[in-house]
């Protein structure tokens, strides 16, 4: 299972966070209450949560029956690097979310960097979990590579649209 944190104030106003320690605003809170109860009759064996604010955050809501939890640093947001606290007309999204693409940016990780840390947390998660229920609690970034694990990636390479909304949930079979 994979989940994306609740909102923040900056996925309202269209900034690039990337990295930044960010907590959820009240929407947030309420949509991890929501997704509290989705989850709350499933049987977890772990759960693997990004270590920033926001996604700490949402896993103390939904983790009501609190099982065990592992901060995995390699879930965290794309790291956005120059474009960091920049709205989103900053920089051209359909490039930056493209697989394809290989624009080399001054400070921010490039899609090659993100798929080789991501595919090799879900290589770890596979081979030391297989019979296990696992939850991930992460980022948008980091949903659209772990959609691209299990679909592959589109035929254009366009990223933009496959990421989960914030505490939407989707389950994957290893």
């Amino acid at each position: 299972y994979v989940t994306r944190h609740g909102q923040t104030d900056a996925n309202v106003q269209n900034i690039m966070i990337g990295q930044s320690n960010i907590d959820l605003n009240e929407k947030g809170i309420e949509q991890a209450e929501i997704t509290r109860e989705e989850l709350k009759d499933i049987k977890f064996d772990l759960i693997i949560c990004s270590p920033l604010i926001r996604t700490k955050h949402t896993l103390d809501i939904i983790n009501v029956n609190n099982y065990p939890v592992i901060y995995e640093d390699r879930l965290m947001e794309r790291d956005c690097g120059e474009f960091t606290g920049k709205g989103f007309d900053s920089l051209d999204r359909t490039l930056y979310w493209n697989y394809y693409d290989t624009t080399k940016y001054e400070k921010a990780e490039s899609i090659a960097q993100l798929f080789h840390r991501v595919y090799d947390v879900l290589n770890e998660i596979k081979e030391k979990y297989q019979d296990k229920t696992v939850l991930i609690v992460t980022h948008s970034g980091i949903t659209k590579t772990i959609n691209c694990y299990f679909k592959g990636i589109p035929e254009d390479g366009d990223l933009q649209t496959i990421g989960l909304k914030n505490c939407e949930v989707k389950k994957y079979r290893l």
